[in-house]
């Protein structure tokens, strides 16, 4: 029998307007520190709520650590607070999943990932038809984001780089395939979330400065063969992998 799926919501002083829960429900699982939790009980009372230490506040990395050590499951996904609704290309239409079908989603895509021996598997960032790619629906070296992510708990031993409290998820998409030389994206499926543009979160720390900052630490660990930026148009690493693949 498989393991249950829980969906970890990382959140920080957005307690009145986000959007995961509305399409997600009572089963999210809201993570935040302290200081945090009347507030969000207050708002979400019938929601469970995990605590995290203050330590990890400014740093998506030690979140991210700590949400996988707090996991009591073999299969979560961690989810932003900002997603508006999951959708999928279909006769040239544009169609919204419901509940149903997004637990549907879960449930393939971690039968899949384990079938192909990655801990991590994801799904398209961008609702443009060009990224849908209908001839090759599945790719296996394109990097999974922060705002959808989801995890088998072995994964031999890898965690989010706490020098990255951004880009952390380029970096730990790097590290899965170093590791296990693939990673699972349905190009079919996307999301559309707020991300940097919505108040709280991550936004109340991004600096331009610090940006720069972090994009030196990747550069330095993986070589700019494999990273690269262009600051004029994105804060976003360019990941060139080395493996042969799509």
């Amino acid at each position: 029998m498989n393991s249950p799926i829980k969906i970890y919501c990382p959140t920080h002083k957005r307690s009145h307007m986000m959007k995961t829960t509305k399409i997600i429900g009572e089963s999210l699982i809201l993570c935040m520190v302290d200081a945090d939790v009347e507030e969000y009980e207050r708002t979400y009372p019938n929601y469970e709520i995990k605590v995290l230490p203050d330590n990890v506040l400014g740093n998506f990395s030690r979140i991210r650590n700590e949400i996988r050590d707090l996991a009591d499951t073999d299969r979560f996904v961690m989810m932003d607070d900002d997603i508006d609704h999951f959708a999928y290309h279909e006769q040239r239409k544009r169609i919204k999943m419901d509940r149903g079908q997004i637990q549907e989603m879960l449930e393939n895509g971690f039968d899949m990932a384990e079938d192909l021996g990655t801990p991590l598997w994801g799904i398209n960032v961008s609702d443009a038809q060009q990224c849908y790619r209908q001839y090759s629906p599945f790719s296996f070296l394109t990097p999974v984001l922060g705002p959808f992510n989801c995890h088998v708990k072995d994964n031999g031993g890898i965690r989010y780089d706490d020098r990255l409290g951004l880009n952390e998820d380029f970096d730990y998409s790097l590290q899965v395939l170093k590791k296990f030389r693939k990673i699972l994206r349905f190009n079919k499926y996307y999301y559309m979330c707020g991300h940097i543009n919505t108040p709280g979160g991550t936004s109340s720390y991004r600096s331009m400065d610090r940006e720069k900052a972090q994009a030196e630490i990747m550069i330095q660990k993986w070589g700019p063969n494999v990273v690269t930026y262009d600051m004029g148009r994105s804060p976003n690493p360019y990941l060139r992998c080395p493996l042969k693949g799509i």
